[in-house]
């Protein structure tokens, strides 16, 4: 098993993503930026890993996404799923964007 695949695996992970998406309330934080309300459970390292394996706990370098903008961050992995599947997908996922309520006075 190499250190990386050993590493996801490790207690010490698992407290640190649990954190993560506490601190994000399991919210895209990508989304989030755009005014898009959106709920994820994925915890991406902004600055990767196999860059600089010392960053790999640290908070500041974790951030709550959603599968769709984890997999624009990772567009070099590719996908294995037929387009059929990547379609009901994205049927299914819903984002919610929240607005003022132009009735509601101060």
């Amino acid at each position: 098993m190499n250190k990386y695949l050993k590493f996801y695996h490790s207690k010490e992970w698992k407290l640190a993503r649990s954190q993560a998406l506490a601190r994000d309330h399991y919210l895209c934080q990508v989304c989030f930026k755009r005014g898009l309300v959106k709920p994820a459970n994925t915890v991406h390292h902004i600055i990767p890993i196999k860059d600089d394996f010392k960053k790999r706990l640290d908070l500041n370098n974790l951030e709550t996404i959603c599968l769709e903008c984890h997999n624009q961050e990772h567009q070099e992995r590719g996908s294995n799923e037929p387009e059929r599947y990547k379609k009901l997908k994205a049927r299914k996922r819903k984002a919610y964007v929240f607005k003022a309520n132009p009735d509601y006075k101060l």
